[in-house]
């Protein structure tokens, strides 16, 4: 089964006036996505999503003229060879570009819905995994800073509408930040899950001293407090 097309479909969606939330990374006023599509000579079609990286269009354009030539007529069920293919003659070769890492991943993810079809399982089987429930936490591009009991207000909105977990976006600064934590757990309870991310917005002091507060209040974790390059903290 060979892979024939590749499609990447860069979508980006301006969020309303007055919707804009601020976070660690700055404020989102946008959201973005790629649709990455591969199809096969047996009639299989494979999705996946690729990260824009704030650029969508460029990623998509490197996956049409860049990496989709390399790769065409390959085995689709070959996720690994692919892989091997693209880091041999792009990322290895031209260094360990974040464009074609945000490629790649839309495609190798494709390619594994691929396989999930073409074998009759759903991924997690094929993976050898087992089915489980898992919950959803709201707090994609939401509770970002804003006053405490605005923030309250809003996380039990999402708590009535049927989310058993919520995360906060820290990374303001320290006082407000655990504010923010205690009033949102003391309007839902201790049965609601909060989870934090500080979008690599944190120095190690900042979480040092914030780490206790968050315990405290029965957080479940502190999402990239630092940069990843950040190898020191």
């Amino acid at each position: 089964m060979k892979i024939t097309r590749i499609t990447a479909i860069p979508l980006s969606y301006r969020l309303p006036e007055g919707k804009t939330v601020t976070m660690g990374v700055g404020a989102t006023v946008k959201r973005d996505t790629i649709v990455v599509k591969v199809e096969t000579d047996e009639g299989l079609t494979g999705h996946g999503e690729a990260h824009p990286g704030r650029s969508p269009g460029a990623v998509a354009s490197l996956i049409h003229h860049t990496i989709a030539p390399m790769i065409q007529g390959m085995d689709a069920c070959d996720v690994v060879g692919v892989w091997s293919r693209v880091n041999r003659m792009q990322l290895s070769s031209h260094g360990m570009g974040a464009g074609a890492a945000l490629a790649i991943s839309g495609i190798d993810m494709a390619l594994w819905d691929i396989r999930g079809k073409a074998a009759g399982m759903p991924l997690y089987r094929l993976l050898g995994g087992s089915k489980k429930r898992v919950k959803a936490y709201a707090g994609g591009i939401a509770l970002g800073f804003q006053p405490a009991a605005s923030l309250a207000e809003e996380a039990q909105g999402y708590i009535r509408a049927g989310y058993k977990a919520l995360k906060l976006r820290l990374g303001d600064n320290r006082v407000d930040d655990v504010q923010r934590v205690q009033t949102v757990r003391a309007a839902v309870g201790d049965e609601v899950d909060i989870l934090t991310d500080a979008n690599t917005n944190y120095k190690l002091d900042d979480a040092r001293r914030v780490i206790p507060a968050l315990a405290e209040a029965k957080v479940g974790w502190l999402e990239e407090p630092f940069s990843s390059l950040d190898f020191a903290s």
